[in-house]
């Protein structure tokens, strides 16, 4: 009985917010960071008067990831003092999306924003009810793992939590929004930690999927959302493009606004279990519960958007200056320090920015990188108030530029014919860019330019130089525009006199000047300094288990290679005239050896060797390794290494 009067006492207190009341405290758990709906309910939360927010704690796996894109999220959109905590110890397993960009930008990798604070997330929700012992409202957007822990821990914080608003639980209805009910994500990650709560005798409002699993947010209403160009929305439609799916459902929406205006639902009193499998049960026991039965869909999805749409105010990026124009890409590189085709998964743990995209790619391209929106990488002199959209590649780890450093891409834009092409200095820890203009639209085309034409944007810092280590090299449009991009090379010019074309299609570069061996430079060799007059590192080859020389570069990943490859390098050697070199693959033992003779001893020298695949070879064959072998007592010395297809 005292259990069904606080709860009506609940209900009377929080039906409608009168004018003037003051904000309802809550503290919201969240697993932001894999479905969508987390992010669109921090934004309703930001956007609510009504309530005023005292904490943030995460859940699931990578609780701390997590934590750190709440911070990211509301500096943001302006709120510099929040304390978040992350969920510790054991936590339900399943991983963030393509949303862990957003905790991978340099505004949280360099502590330029709100950080997580020291606590657990059990010890900030204990410390904060402590405070203010049965005034906080917990809105629970995830698995109930670290309340379960809370009360656990501190059993005699229980009374001092004011009441549970749970997105959580299937009454009559499943994820299709009809018959029969289904467990229901939250509840069913954690079906212990569910168990204990609602047995707990903490009151709870619940918010099932019987008012949540329709409630879709159509692509008008996400247009119309975004189309107001806030730092909020600019969060929410960042978010939202690396997210993995089209249609978000508002689950987490629903549970934050009725924490304190309950018109759009209606609610019944039930006595809820959960079973083993994470079912929501309704007993026919004292009522445990206020759960949202129905909803006026319709008017609830409206107020949303249009409550959104009211926070903050329009910012939008200028146009960027430094003009410049495309070049040729000239003949075959004299180094390729970097380069990236977005064919592999081998480098992304590097896409710092953008979105694989399958669909829309080159003529005769698999797959290529959409560009999403992201604050500019300068903090320095870009534009802090607004946002980009970009694709970003970071070159690890952090290649020197020679005397004339170029940057072949192929683009597609739309909606825009300015592109501005960006990057970062090592070496001297500020941006530099320069811009296009005029740029054919809708259509694949290949891009080159000269990046020794690149300055800051207030036109100080001179030209990029020779040995200057430079990384993230960004592609930025305008918001509003869309833009693709495939093919990245970052390179020094082709010599003069060079005859050969520029290649067709890179497979590996290894120069092995910055990094460390079996790091960023897996396999058997050991990295030594150059002598003078020759500047940086080179690889030097080992002895294998039998005692033997070899040299053994590992790709980092599979390649796939065509019926004729080329592979070009620089090389000393010392105690022999010959080398057997071998591409082949440590899985499928595939291999195809190259015997070359009669070599320049003592000094460095270049080769080039032609592979030309066997008949029987696959359209599939690929290769992870490329092999050097010697004769007892030499030894190589090997830089500039080039795997490519003409």
């Amino acid at each position: 009985m005292k259990c069904i009067l606080a709860l009506i006492a609940i209900h009377f207190a929080i039906v409608s917010v009168q004018a003037g009341a003051p904000p309802i405290p809550v503290i919201i758990d969240t697993d932001v960071g894999s479905d969508i709906d987390d992010a669109l309910a921090l934004a309703l939360a930001v956007a609510s008067p009504e309530i005023d927010v005292q904490a943030i704690t995460t859940c699931a796996v990578q609780a701390d990831d997590r934590a750190w894109m709440v911070c990211r999220f509301l500096t943001q959109v302006g709120i510099s003092k929040m304390p978040v905590a992350s969920g510790r110890g054991a936590q339900p397993d399943y991983k963030i999306d393509w949303q862990i960009q957003y905790r991978r930008h340099p505004a949280a990798i360099f502590n330029r924003t709100l950080k997580p604070v020291k606590e657990s997330a059990v010890e900030l929700l204990y410390t904060k009810l402590k405070e203010q012992p049965a005034k906080i409202t917990i809105i629970c957007l995830g698995p109930l793992t670290n309340l379960a822990h809370l009360l656990k821990e501190h059993p005699e914080a229980k009374p001092w939590i004011k009441r549970l608003v749970i997105m959580g639980g299937s009454i009559k209805v499943g994820y299709n929004g009809k018959s029969p009910p289904e467990p229901e994500w939250n509840i069913k990650s954690d079906v212990a930690a569910a168990k204990a709560i609602f047995a707990s005798g903490v009151p709870i409002v619940l918010a099932p999927l019987d008012v949540t699993a329709h409630l879709e947010l159509k692509k008008e209403q996400r247009e119309r959302i975004f189309s107001a160009h806030s730092m909020l929305t600019f969060q929410m439609q960042n978010l939202y493009e690396l997210w993995d799916k089209e249609t978000p459902i508002l689950f987490d929406p629903v549970a934050v606004a009725i924490a304190f205006d309950e018109k759009f639902c209606k609610f019944e009193e039930m006595n809820i279990g959960i079973d083993d499998k994470g079912a929501t049960v309704v007993g026919k026991g004292t009522s445990n519960a206020r759960v949202a039965i129905s909803i006026d869909g319709d008017s609830f999805t409206k107020w949303y958007v249009e409550r959104i749409r009211a926070h903050g105010n329009e910012t939008l990026p200028q146009s960027p200056k430094n003009l410049s124009k495309l070049i040729e890409q000239g003949g075959l590189p004299s180094k390729v320090h970097t380069f990236e085709d977005y064919d592999t998964d081998i480098e992304t743990r590097w896409w710092m920015c953008g979105k694989l995209e399958t669909k829309d790619v080159p003529p005769s391209g698999n797959r290529c990188c959409r560009a999403v929106l992201t604050q500019d990488f300068d903090d320095r002199q870009g534009n802090m108030k607004t946002m980009d959209r970009a694709v970003i590649f970071n070159p690890v780890p952090g290649p020197p530029m020679g005397k004339n450093t170029r940057l072949s891409f192929r683009y597609k834009l739309h909606g825009i014919d300015k592109l501005r092409v960006q990057l970062y200095s090592l070496t001297n820890g500020y941006h530099r860019y320069l811009s296009l203009e005029g740029l054919k639209q809708d259509e694949w085309l290949h891009g080159t330019v000269d990046m020794t034409q690149m300055r800051s944007p207030d036109g100080t810092g001179g030209a990029l130089a020779e040995n200057e280590r430079i990384d993230d090299i960004q592609f930025y449009v305008d918001p509003r525009a869309e833009l693709l991009i495939d093919d990245i090379v970052l390179y020094d010019a082709a010599l003069e006199g060079e005859k050969r074309p520029f290649p067709r299609r890179f497979l590996y570069t290894g120069w092995f000047d910055t990094g460390k061996q079996g790091k960023e430079w897996p396999g058997d060799f050991e990295i030594v300094n150059h002598e003078k007059p020759r500047q940086w590192k080179y690889a030097k080859s080992v002895l294998d288990q039998n005692g033997e020389p070899w040299l053994r570069l590992h790709l980092r990943g599979e390649r796939k290679i065509e019926t004729t490859v080329h592979l070009s390098f620089k090389y000393r050697l010392a105690g022999t005239d010959s080398i057997k070199i071998e591409l082949a693959n440590a899985k499928t033992k595939f291999a195809i050896a190259h015997e070359a003779q009669k070599l320049t001893k003592g000094e460095w020298a270049d080769m080039t060797i032609i592979f030309t695949l066997p008949a029987n070879a696959t359209k599939e064959t690929a290769v992870d390794e490329i092999r050097f072998r010697l004769a007892k007592g030499a030894e190589l010395h090997l830089d500039d290494v080039l795997l490519y297809a003409k």
